[in-house]
This record gives C-alpha cells, sequence and structure tokens, in this order.
C-alpha cells in the first residue's frame, strides 16, 4: 500500500507543489504586479487534484505522450483548469503557464516517481566473468601510422 499508493503520491506533491508555487508566485507578479492573496493554500489545493490524477493514472514520460494520451489530455485540462479556476490567471495566461508546466514537469515527476520505485539491479550479474579493462605496457606505443601515398 505504501509505495503503491501512498509514496508515489507524496513524491509527486512535493515536486508539483515547489514548481507550482514558483510558477505562480513568479507568474503573478510579472504579469499583475501582485500575488493573489492565499497563494500558498491555493497551490496545496490545485497541487493536491494533480498529484492525485498522477497517482491514479501512474503516467509513465516514455509513453505520456504516445500510447497514453488520454490521460495526458485530461491531465492537461486539469492542470490548466487549476492555473485558470485555483491559481486564479487570465485565462490566456493559465493556458499557456499550465501547459507549459506540464509539457516540463509532469514528465519531470514521473521520471522522479520511476527511478524512486522501480527495483534495482544487482550490481554484477555473474560474478565469474572477468571484467578488468585491457591494459598494453606503455612502451609498446600505438601502431605506426602508414605512409601517405605519392601523388602521381
Amino acid at each position: 500500500m505504501l509505495f503503491g499508493y501512498i509514496l508515489p503520491f507524496l513524491i509527486y506533491y512535493v515536486i508539483l507543489y515547489t514548481v507550482s508555487y514558483i510558477v505562480v508566485e513568479y507568474g503573478q507578479t510579472y504579469l499583475y504586479d501582485e500575488v493573489t492573496p492565499g497563494a500558498a493554500m491555493r497551490v496545496a489545493l490545485g497541487t493536491l487534484l494533480i498529484a492525485g490524477f498522477l497517482t491514479w493514472s501512474r503516467s509513465n514520460f516514455a509513453t505520456m505522450f504516445t500510447d497514453q494520451i488520454a490521460p495526458t489530455f485530461f491531465l492537461a485540462l486539469l492542470w490548466v483548469g487549476a492555473f485558470i479556476l485555483i491559481y486564479r490567471f487570465q485565462p490566456w495566461h493559465g493556458f499557456g503557464l499550465g501547459i507549459a508546466t506540464l509539457l516540463i514537469f509532469a514528465g519531470m515527476s514521473t521520471l522522479a516517481v520511476d527511478s524512486m520505485l522501480s527495483p534495482r539491479p544487482p550490481g554484477r550479474l555473474d560474478t565469474s566473468v572477468d571484467t578488468r579493462p585491457i591494459r598494453r605496457p606503455m612502451s609498446s606505443g600505438l601502431p605506426a601510422p602508414k605512409p601517405a601515398p605519392a601523388p602521381k
């Protein structure tokens, strides 16, 4: 249960909260010269929804934009909706920032979850095979270059 839903959700939540808070803080300051009151709580709510959907869909960065395009489309709607309705951006600004943040950080967070929760392969599978690098004595040097052909 812990590795099934809770731990991936916490990883998604921490990564996406940090990124979303930075985007909301700087985006609203740059675009509107002020930040929406209660931005931290708004980001916490929006990130809760997005991290919950990512945990439920278990998107994978390798197939996120190919085989599993339907969950990615719904994730994009959710992300744009969070930027417009919860974080209070103007519709065009929320659409642009939501899609840009989705394309960059949803994939990065799925990579983080996959790398942290995938089983670790053993260090060396076959210990009977010698894997030392081939070494040559320094005195042997490099083979002599072939002479260039004479011009005709």
